[in-house]
Protein backbone atom coordinates (compact mmCIF):
# COMPACT_ATOMS: atom_id res chain seq x y z
CA UNK A 1 0.00 0.00 0.00
CA UNK A 2 3.16 2.42 1.33
CA UNK A 3 4.83 1.97 -2.45
CA UNK A 4 1.31 2.38 -4.16
CA UNK A 5 1.11 5.84 -2.52
CA UNK A 6 4.55 6.98 -3.25
CA UNK A 7 4.04 6.04 -7.09
CA UNK A 8 0.89 7.47 -7.31
CA UNK A 9 2.57 11.05 -5.58
CA UNK A 10 5.86 10.67 -8.00
CA UNK A 11 3.23 10.44 -10.81
CA UNK A 12 1.38 13.80 -9.63
CA UNK A 13 5.05 15.67 -8.83
CA UNK A 14 5.86 14.34 -12.28
CA UNK A 15 3.08 15.77 -13.94
CA UNK A 16 2.85 18.63 -12.39
CA UNK A 17 6.92 19.52 -13.17
CA UNK A 18 6.60 18.88 -16.76
CA UNK A 19 3.27 21.21 -17.35
CA UNK A 20 4.94 23.80 -15.39
CA UNK A 21 7.93 23.12 -17.50
CA UNK A 22 5.39 23.49 -20.57
CA UNK A 23 4.02 27.19 -19.53
CA UNK A 24 7.60 28.27 -18.63
CA UNK A 25 8.37 27.45 -22.47
CA UNK A 26 5.12 28.99 -23.49
CA UNK A 27 6.48 32.00 -21.69
CA UNK A 28 9.44 32.07 -22.88
CA UNK A 29 8.39 32.14 -26.44
CA UNK A 30 5.80 34.72 -25.83
CA UNK A 31 9.19 37.10 -24.95
CA UNK A 32 10.56 35.93 -28.04
CA UNK A 33 13.11 33.94 -26.78
CA UNK A 34 14.33 31.05 -29.44
CA UNK A 35 15.19 28.57 -26.93
CA UNK A 36 12.91 25.87 -28.28
CA UNK A 37 12.78 26.81 -31.89
CA UNK A 38 15.57 24.65 -32.44
CA UNK A 39 15.28 21.53 -31.09
CA UNK A 40 12.35 19.55 -32.42
CA UNK A 41 11.74 16.03 -31.47
CA UNK A 42 11.54 13.91 -28.37
CA UNK A 43 13.85 14.25 -24.73
CA UNK A 44 14.80 11.38 -23.05
CA UNK A 45 13.05 11.28 -19.14
CA UNK A 46 15.97 11.99 -16.95
CA UNK A 47 16.27 10.33 -13.69
CA UNK A 48 17.14 12.37 -10.50
CA UNK A 49 19.51 9.96 -9.62
CA UNK A 50 21.33 10.78 -13.04
CA UNK A 51 23.08 14.21 -11.56
CA UNK A 52 25.29 15.28 -9.17
CA UNK A 53 23.97 18.66 -6.88
CA UNK A 54 25.86 21.15 -5.11
CA UNK A 55 25.69 24.77 -3.43
CA UNK A 56 27.32 27.64 -4.72
CA UNK A 57 26.98 31.09 -4.79
CA UNK A 58 25.14 33.81 -7.74
CA UNK A 59 26.09 36.71 -9.56
CA UNK A 60 24.47 38.60 -7.27
CA UNK A 61 26.18 36.43 -4.68
CA UNK A 62 23.00 34.52 -3.90
CA UNK A 63 23.25 31.04 -2.61
CA UNK A 64 22.26 28.79 -5.59
CA UNK A 65 22.08 25.03 -6.26
CA UNK A 66 23.32 23.59 -8.94
CA UNK A 67 23.03 19.63 -10.50
CA UNK A 68 25.72 18.53 -13.20
CA UNK A 69 23.71 15.72 -15.21
CA UNK A 70 26.02 13.05 -16.95
CA UNK A 71 23.04 12.59 -19.45
CA UNK A 72 24.12 14.17 -22.84
CA UNK A 73 21.78 16.57 -24.31
CA UNK A 74 21.76 19.19 -27.14
CA UNK A 75 22.09 22.80 -25.88
CA UNK A 76 18.26 23.00 -26.30
CA UNK A 77 17.47 19.75 -25.06
CA UNK A 78 19.61 20.44 -21.31
CA UNK A 79 17.56 23.79 -21.19
CA UNK A 80 14.23 21.65 -21.30
CA UNK A 81 15.43 19.10 -18.65
CA UNK A 82 16.62 21.99 -16.16
CA UNK A 83 13.96 23.52 -16.41
CA UNK A 84 11.07 20.60 -16.32
CA UNK A 85 12.75 18.99 -13.86
CA UNK A 86 14.72 21.42 -11.23
CA UNK A 87 12.96 24.29 -12.57
CA UNK A 88 15.82 26.18 -13.34
CA UNK A 89 18.00 26.59 -16.65
CA UNK A 90 21.94 26.20 -17.68
CA UNK A 91 24.28 27.82 -15.33
CA UNK A 92 25.46 31.06 -15.94
CA UNK A 93 29.19 31.77 -14.60
CA UNK A 94 30.03 35.26 -13.43
CA UNK A 95 33.25 34.98 -11.73
CA UNK A 96 36.40 32.64 -11.77
CA UNK A 97 35.51 30.74 -8.68
CA UNK A 98 32.29 30.09 -9.66
CA UNK A 99 33.78 28.90 -13.09
CA UNK A 100 36.31 26.32 -11.61
CA UNK A 101 33.42 25.10 -9.05
CA UNK A 102 31.92 23.88 -11.72
CA UNK A 103 34.36 23.16 -13.76
CA UNK A 104 35.92 20.95 -10.49
CA UNK A 105 32.15 18.98 -10.00
CA UNK A 106 31.89 18.62 -14.23
CA UNK A 107 35.08 16.64 -14.41
CA UNK A 108 34.35 14.66 -11.20
CA UNK A 109 30.88 13.48 -12.15
CA UNK A 110 31.20 13.36 -16.00
CA UNK A 111 33.53 11.52 -18.13
CA UNK A 112 32.95 14.27 -20.81
CA UNK A 113 35.60 17.03 -21.86
CA UNK A 114 33.02 19.42 -22.46
CA UNK A 115 29.68 20.37 -20.61
CA UNK A 116 26.83 23.05 -21.77
CA UNK A 117 26.31 26.03 -19.70
CA UNK A 118 23.37 28.50 -20.35
CA UNK A 119 25.38 30.87 -22.50
CA UNK A 120 24.62 31.93 -26.59
CA UNK A 121 26.54 33.44 -29.11
CA UNK A 122 26.08 35.33 -32.56
CA UNK A 123 27.32 36.63 -34.68
CA UNK A 124 26.73 40.24 -36.88
CA UNK A 125 28.42 42.50 -38.83
CA UNK A 126 32.12 40.90 -38.10
CA UNK A 127 31.05 41.51 -34.63
CA UNK A 128 30.10 38.59 -31.74
CA UNK A 129 27.58 38.85 -29.06
CA UNK A 130 27.31 36.39 -26.21
CA UNK A 131 24.53 36.30 -23.51
CA UNK A 132 23.75 34.08 -20.73
CA UNK A 133 19.95 32.36 -21.17
CA UNK A 134 19.01 33.61 -17.98
CA UNK A 135 19.26 36.90 -18.61
CA UNK A 136 22.12 37.75 -15.84
CA UNK A 137 24.47 40.61 -16.61
CA UNK A 138 27.96 39.04 -19.29
CA UNK A 139 30.08 40.37 -16.64
CA UNK A 140 32.64 37.06 -17.06
CA UNK A 141 34.71 35.46 -19.62
CA UNK A 142 37.28 33.18 -19.95
CA UNK A 143 37.28 32.17 -23.66
CA UNK A 144 39.94 29.20 -24.86
CA UNK A 145 42.02 30.57 -27.89
CA UNK A 146 40.37 31.46 -31.24
CA UNK A 147 36.57 31.33 -29.27
CA UNK A 148 34.20 32.40 -29.44
CA UNK A 149 32.94 30.85 -33.32
CA UNK A 150 32.70 34.36 -35.49
CA UNK A 151 30.08 31.75 -37.73
CA UNK A 152 26.64 32.11 -36.41
CA UNK A 153 24.88 31.12 -33.55
CA UNK A 154 26.70 28.58 -31.10
CA UNK A 155 26.34 27.41 -27.87
CA UNK A 156 28.69 27.24 -25.18
CA UNK A 157 30.20 24.58 -23.52
CA UNK A 158 32.76 24.48 -20.26
CA UNK A 159 35.87 22.49 -20.78
CA UNK A 160 36.59 20.13 -17.40
CA UNK A 161 40.46 20.02 -17.77
CA UNK A 162 41.00 23.84 -18.15
CA UNK A 163 38.17 25.63 -17.17
CA UNK A 164 38.17 27.36 -20.92
CA UNK A 165 34.76 28.07 -22.70
CA UNK A 166 34.03 27.03 -26.32
CA UNK A 167 31.70 27.64 -28.73
CA UNK A 168 29.81 24.52 -29.96
CA UNK A 169 27.32 23.79 -32.29
CA UNK A 170 23.74 23.67 -30.37
CA UNK A 171 23.16 20.30 -31.55
CA UNK A 172 26.16 18.36 -30.33
CA UNK A 173 24.81 15.91 -27.72
CA UNK A 174 26.73 17.04 -24.42
CA UNK A 175 25.91 16.61 -20.31
CA UNK A 176 25.24 19.87 -18.47
CA UNK A 177 24.81 21.91 -15.44
CA UNK A 178 21.44 22.85 -14.01
CA UNK A 179 21.21 26.29 -11.98
CA UNK A 180 18.23 26.74 -9.82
Amino acid sequence: MKLFLALALLRAVSSRRLSEGALEEEELAEQGSSILEEEPGELEPLSLGEGKSFTGRGAMGQKLRYTVVAQDQPFHGAVSQCARIFHGHLASIHSNSANEQLRSAAKSHTNRGQVWVGGITSSSGGRTFSRWMDRTPWNYANWASGNPSRSGKTCITLCTAGGHWRSVGCQTHLPFICEY
